[in-house]
């Protein structure tokens, strides 16, 4: 199992200023509430406690409530890979990195360099690509199976994860049937339902309306809680479009969507394993477009870590996409920003690794890059060791004034595991890197993502689970759900 390293080194909110926004968005849930277009969710809260308005479908609930159902949920939990070596301990300030997000409309073809509409086949080189870069702790999307038919993407979608990866897979369902394919499609991977409750290795990624709605996109929280799936629940307004246009008053909305939603997922069954998870999405006001690799939105998401450890809850959000068109300068520079932010903040899950244009594609050689990117995050995260041994005084008074350490045994002890030596960014001297065809980072991370497809294939499947799964997705598609 992997333990991640411990961030949580910077705070941007003072205490003052975090229980100011905690108390607005208590007013917020108990004055405006929650509007809900799903009779569903209205009856939960009915029962639950709250009071429900039927004719205006709104929902508020009061500070007692909402602290009722932060006592519920499991302070850490272990998110489960089909592999046990990609098990992850989630809890409050540990640091994982994860590929993409959800369905990308395009994709990045490096060969045309240009964007273009996905295929299935783009979406199994881009899972088996996230599958075998390790620094890349969970799976999400890099781009859609856009060429399958309409209302069926989905269904394949879940197919092509759970052929391709055995490292824990966060992914959305539209609703609560496309939740349920999700979940029969991950037991079948699995070797059956029992095995996936023991070890459930997804996490059903749901969504609220803001400002301040729900809808029935989130009722497939039911399925995902009756086989004990984990829930993320991921409000994502856009900064001074769908929430206000000053921080604060974005952090007091957004945490009161993200701890309705925490609280619908004690309510449906108490102890279920919820991941808060608010996004920070900013709204570029020369454009209208949503930015992924703004200054403000990285500020944000490092309040949104703090806030997470405030209710002792493991946390998720954006870091490695960005606005960039293309893998660049610009995309480094945003992709190590956020990514850094993050993980010194202590966001639990950074997700959009490889993503770029602000959510609309994804790139294979953006994620390489990425993956090089947490590999130094994490040399930072692991600090300095201070002791009698690092100190080495014995060793300086040994090799004495004007003298080397190259040969001593604590250089040899010692050098890998202090020193960092990179993968993708190659230490080369400046002929070395003429003689070598003074390639791009771009063109050397096409490389590796080549070198990578030439020995990746489909993951291995329990006895059975290949015919299951086919038997899974050939129903969910005659449907046409």
């Amino acid at each position: 199992m992997k333990q991640g390293l411990f961030g949580a080194r910077l705070d941007v909110l003072s205490e003052d200023a975090v229980q100011r926004i905690h108390a607005a968005s208590l007013t917020l849930l108990a004055r405006q509430g929650i509007k809900s277009e799903s009779d569903l969710i209205l009856d939960i809260f009915a029962r639950g406690g709250a009071a429900v308005d039927r004719d205006a479908a709104i929902i508020r609930v009061g500070p007692d409530l909402v602290a009722a159902g932060l006592a519920s949920a499991p302070r850490s939990f272990v998110l489960y890979g089909r592999d046990p070596q990609m098990d992850l301990l989630l809890e409050p300030g540990r640091v994982y990195f994860g590929m993409g997000g959800s369905p990308e409309p395009y994709f990045w073809d490096h060969g045309l360099q240009a964007p273009r509409s996905p295929t299935r086949a783009d979406m199994v080189m881009c899972t088996r690509v996230g599958q075998a870069l390790p620094n890349v702790d969970f799976v999400m999307a890099l781009c859609s199976a856009g060429d399958m038919p309409p209302g069926t993407q989905y269904f394949y979608e879940y197919d092509v994860l759970f052929r391709n990866t055995t490292k824990p897979v966060i992914y959305s369902a539209p609703s609560r049937k496309h939740a349920a394919r999700l979940i029969e499609m991950a037991a079948a991977a699995s070797g059956g339902e029992e095995a996936l409750r023991r070890r459930p290795s997804i996490v059903l990624f749901t969504q609220p309306v803001s400002p301040l709605q729900i809808g029935p996109y989130s009722e497939g929280m039911l399925e995902a809680a009756a086989c004990g799936v984990p829930i993320l629940s991921s409000p994502g307004p856009m900064m001074g479009a769908t929430s206000p246009a000053t921080l604060a008053g974005t952090l007091a909305q957004i945490n009161a969507e993200a701890l309705f939603g925490v609280l619908l997922s004690q309510l449906i069954k108490p102890g279920t394993p919820v991941i808060y998870a608010p996004h920070t999405a900013v709204m570029d006001m020369t454009t209208a477009q949503c930015t992924y690799g703004s200054p403000e939105q990285a500020l944000a998401r490092a309040a949104v870590a703090q806030l997470g450890r405030f209710y002792r809850l493991p946390t998720f959000g954006l870091g490695g996409g960005v606005e960039s068109k293309l893998p660049d300068a610009e995309a480094a520079a945003q992709a190590t920003l956020g990514m850094t932010l993050n993980a010194l903040a202590g966001l639990t899950l950074t997700q959009t690794l490889g993503t770029l244009a602000s959510g609309l594609y994804g790139s294979a050689e953006m994620l390489a890059i990425c993956d090089e990117i947490a590999y130094m995050v994490k040399r930072v995260l692991a600090g300095i060791t201070v002791d009698d041994e690092t100190l080495a005084l014995d060793v300086i008074a040994d090799v004495g004034h004007g003298g080397h350490f190259l040969d001593t045994d604590h250089t040899l002890r010692f050098f890998r595991q202090e020193l960092f030596f990179p993968v993708l960014f190659r230490r080369q001297s400046i002929e070395q890197w003429q003689q070598g065809g003074s390639r791009t980072i771009t063109e050397v991370a096409a490389e590796r993502v080549q070198a990578i497809l030439a020995h990746a294939g489909p993951v291995a499947l329990p006895a059975g689970a290949d015919a299951e799964l086919a038997r899974v997705l050939r129903q969910a598609t005659d449907e046409g759900q």
